[in-house]
């Protein structure tokens, strides 16, 4: 099972690259890859902005994907996933969203759904979940955010999880402090 990365983004709101947000001495990006590999996952990394330099602090033993259409938005690292990648089922996960718990992961591979969605108090957040067999939908969207594209699919659950971290969005400065230290 591999777990995708989405880390594409210019990190706009924030005064650095949060991929290089240091977080104990080390990336925030190795931090969240090392979280990945901790549960037994394999772990994949969609770049954009900054490849090079992002690229250059990864372990190597990660694969690395790179996404040349970044500015068009989540959306299309997404695409850049399911267009390099042939496996099964993918998750997906946020840069700069704190890793949930592993039974968050294990709550969504487990559901029998094509397409599905951590929520924790009725508010849903990425995990997500995408199956392979909604490739072709997914790669001839012209929706311009995945969040969009997740709630007009038909297939789509959301599972009640309970992990609220899924919440938390480090897309400022302050929230980088808050949830990375």
């Amino acid at each position: 099972m591999r777990v995708v990365l989405l880390a594409a983004g210019e990190s706009s709101r924030t005064s650095g690259m949060k991929q290089l947000y240091e977080v104990d001495g080390e990336y925030l990006i190795n931090k969240q890859i090392d979280k990945v590999l901790s549960y037994g996952y394999e772990c994949v990394v969609v770049l954009g902005c900054e490849f090079e330099k992002i690229k250059g602090v990864i372990r190597k033993d990660v694969k690395i994907i790179h996404n040349k259409n970044y500015k068009d938005g989540m959306f299309s690292s997404v695409k850049s996933a399911f267009l390099n990648l042939d496996d099964e089922v993918l998750l997906f996960c946020h840069i700069d969203r704190p890793m949930p718990k592993k039974g968050v992961f294990e709550t969504l591979l487990n559901s029998p759904s094509l397409v599905a969605t951590a929520s924790h108090g009725g508010k849903k957040a990425p995990p997500i979940k995408i199956d392979a067999s909604m490739r072709d939908e997914l790669l001839s969207s012209y929706m311009m955010r995945l969040d969009y594209w997740v709630e007009s699919c038909k297939e789509c659950v959301h599972l009640e999880v309970d992990d609220e971290s899924i919440h938390f969005n480090a897309n400022t400065d302050e929230n980088l402090r808050r949830y990375f230290g």
